[in-house]
């Protein structure tokens, strides 16, 4: 059986939102801690599952959304803080996972469909395009702003299905959020927690995967997030054409 490996962007190409949250708030009044209360409350204050779907799927713009914290900042804990460039500023942090990124090129060049599913803020998009020359890595680049649904939302996983050309148990998400996890296995695809130091163990597992050729629904990685370095995987045996992607 083939496979298509969709990978999530932040957190598992990247480094942890965790560690994000850390570099960002280097510097600042406030801690981790603060925003990430703040972000809470206002994904309840939107009826939205996180502080993120409230950016990503539209409901605020970059700019009422970094309003909303600081009012929350100021409200709740008394810091008066400046989000007016909160985008470019957790942009800048440009580290990427380059044992995830090598392993991802080697299923590639072996034949896999690998492809990229991403919860993209509209707002964001140019810095995402900008981030890394894209082209020529994935077949597929499924963002949320283009789309009008998100992880993990089913029509995300119908979609992407329809991409691949392949049935659901043949597709794998990798993604750092367990909620978007579930959805993937609700969707019938394999659901593999990645990122940090779970990349060795997602490694291993769809190497496994592709080789033996069979579905294998529900993998877990469970390991603490923090990166850890590993040998890349060994080509794989070429199984046919792919479909050239880009980031849009």
């Amino acid at each position: 059986m083939r496979h298509a490996i969709w990978t999530d962007f932040r957190g598992v190409l990247t480094p942890p939102l965790r560690d994000g949250l850390l570099a960002y708030c280097a510097g600042k009044e406030f801690t981790p801690g603060q925003l990430g209360t703040c972000l809470r409350a206002i994904a309840e204050r939107h009826g939205c599952p996180d502080g993120m779907a409230v950016l990503d799927s539209g409901v605020l713009t970059e700019r009422e959304w970094a309003a909303e914290i600081e009012q929350q900042l100021s409200g709740r804990f008394g810091v008066d803080a400046d989000l007016s460039r909160v985008g470019d500023e957790w942009w800048s942090d440009r580290r990427i996972d380059e044992e995830w990124l090598s392993a991802l090129r080697t299923w590639r060049d072996a034949g896999v469909f690998v492809g990229m599913i991403s919860n993209l803020p509209p707002d964001w998009k140019d810095h995402f395009a900008a981030f890394a020359p894209w082209d020529g890595l994935f077949d597929e680049v499924l963002l949320s702003c283009d789309l009008g649904t998100r992880k993990p939302e089913p029509a995300m996983f119908r979609l992407a299905e329809s991409r691949s050309g392949l049935p659901p148990e043949a597709n794998v998400l990798v993604d750092d959020l367990h909620d978007n996890v579930a959805g993937a296995r609700r969707a019938g695809w394999t659901g593999v927690l990645g990122g940090g130091a779970a990349t060795r163990a997602a490694v291993e597992h769809i190497d496994s995967l592709v080789r033996s050729g069979a579905p294998q629904q529900g993998v877990r990685t469970d390991a603490p997030q923090q990166g850890v370095r590993t040998d890349a995987p060994q080509p794989l045996v070429r199984t046919g054409a792919l479909h050239q992607g880009a980031a849009r």
